[in-house]
């Protein structure tokens, strides 16, 4: 009775025919299948049988042997010349031993001699239906396989949601088990392997790993694991879909240990110079992103506004990188003359401070002097936009106001960034100033006139670039100004 119940649950959008010459028992073992597939027909003889098999190609067929008008090894040769793949379960009241040597050369999947038992039919259709899934699986893998990756040293494993189905030899050998039944009894939870390290993929909290995966298709991701020898491997990891075929994807495990990157996600390493100037590691990490044709982010600013597309790594030089994207992208780079990249990849945005060529026909960008940064504006907390051409701005130390050139180089609700000739003598970090400023809202006059203290500066050959945080009296002033400014930015850059 339990293999009749586990058939219901698996026998959902498979089909059958049933071919037989007996009236009653068609009618009867017609009813009886209907409790489990979702579609069945009959037919009287192994002609009309064929009929219908040419019509709909049904995942299994059940004949009787000796019918009027085309027996059922006839029927058989027939179906398995139109779909080799299809399961026939031969019935017959004789052991028709004359015909054992034609169905074990047709590959006949079982025979069952009358009366049949409903137990052992229930029992031959699980087996057929496990069977055809089973070879389904595995010629989705591989025809997908080839698709997916370009080399062959990857690990690959397909998954229906979050459980295993199938494993290439290589993923088999990294965790020791002969089979992938044995990889499931052994490692009930995958993402339980995961080992937990600074920006890479692990269990913790509430973040389930396969549940990222499966909201960032085709993204890359570092994982940490173990492998049969209890050896530290450092891997890329990707998920796939396969499409039309809900809840299956592809797992590839891209083994990258040998660049050496894991200093790369320590904070405390990375802090070190000579990590951020480790171009060496940075390439490798960029040629690995391209070879598995992960998508990139660029993040570049027009006079304040983020424009963020995706991108594509074309092509890695020696000391420059080609990058594809679309034409806003590629508009916001022409203004700002560099862009940032960001990947989930990535232990840190890249800066890409030069641009070699740009060329809007065929959407690629060259940029050089490419190096890791451990700060950007991606992670800017708050909107900072560039003021209109046409403004005063103040400075104003104590009751003095500084008579150097002063210039405005964004401002947010929070704070401004001036750029000036020179420092005002006994400036320093957390002094009070009062900057009084003339701005234009609504074609019309708009002043700010507020408190603020020096958060820091940065000296250039023939200037200086220092940042004021507001004291927050002015902030409803500020947000109406900054996100009319940004509006205003905004037609601007639609209209180039």
């Amino acid at each position: 009775m339990n293999k009749l119940k586990d058939l219901k649950k698996i026998a959902k959008g498979f089909s059958v025919l049933y071919v037989e010459d007996n009236k009653a028992l068609r009618a009867n073992a017609t009813k009886l299948l209907l409790k489990f597939f979702d579609v069945v027909d009959n037919a009287e003889d192994g002609l009309e049988g064929l009929e219908l098999f040419k019509k709909y190609h049904y995942s299994i067929v059940i004949t009787d042997i000796k019918m009027p008008s085309m027996d059922g090894t006839t029927l058989s040769k027939h179906i398995k010349k139109i779909r080799p793949d299809t399961k026939v379960i031969i019935m017959s009241a004789f052991d028709d031993k004359e015909y054992l040597l034609t169905f074990i050369e047709l590959g006949i999947f079982r025979f069952l001699k009358k009366p049949v038992n409903i137990t052992n039919l229930a029992e031959v259709l699980y087996d057929a239906v496990l069977e055809i899934k089973h070879e389904h699986n595995t010629k989705l893998f591989y025809t997908h396989l080839q698709n997916i990756f370009n080399y062959q040293s990857s690990m690959v494993m397909m998954i229906h949601k979050s459980r295993p189905i199938l494993a290439n030899q290589i993923f088999l050998d990294f965790f020791d088990v002969e089979s992938i039944e044995d990889f499931r009894d052994k490692f009930k939870d995958l993402g339980e392997e995961f080992m937990p390290h600074d920006g890479f993929l692990y269990n913790h909290g509430e973040i389930d790993s396969f549940d990222v995966l499966f909201l960032n298709e085709k993204k890359l991701f570092h994982i940490k694991l173990k492998d049969k020898n209890n050896k530290i491997r450092h891997f890329l990891l990707k998920y796939q879909n396969i499409p039309e075929k809900a809840d299956h994807g592809i797992l590839s495990f891209d083994d990258v240990t040998e660049l050496h990157l894991l200093k790369l996600f320590d904070e405390k390493e990375f802090k070190n110079d000579e990590n951020l100037k480790d171009t060496k590691a940075m390439y490798d990490l960029l040629e690995v992103i391209q070879r598995n044709s992960a998508k990139v982010e660029l993040h570049n600013y027009y006079k304040g506004l983020s424009i963020t597309n995706d991108a594509v790594i074309a092509k890695i030089k020696k000391n420059s990188i080609v990058i594809k994207t679309n034409y806003l992208q590629e508009k916001a780079i022409q203004y700002e003359r560099k862009s940032i990249i960001v990947s989930d990849a990535l232990p840190h945005p890249i800066a890409c401070d030069e641009v070699l060529s740009l060329e809007f026909e065929n959407q690629s960008i060259e940029f050089k002097n490419i190096h890791f940064v451990s700060t950007s504006p991606v992670t800017r907390s708050t909107i900072r936009v560039v003021a209109e051409e046409q403004y005063t701005v103040s400075l104003f130390l104590g009751d003095n106001k500084f008579q150097g050139d002063v210039g405005i180089e964004d401002i947010s609700i929070d704070a401004v960034k001036l750029s000036l000739n020179a420092l005002p003598a006994g400036l320093q970090q957390d002094d009070e100033v009062l900057i009084d400023m003339v701005l234009t809202m609504d074609n019309r006059p708009f002043i700010i006139n507020s408190k603020a203290t020096m958060l820091r500066k940065k000296e250039f050959r023939h200037s200086f670039s220092v940042v004021f945080l507001f004291d927050g009296s002015k902030k409803n002033e500020l947000v109406k100004y900054v996100t009319k400014r940004q509006m205003a930015i905004i037609r601007e850059f639609k209209g180039l």
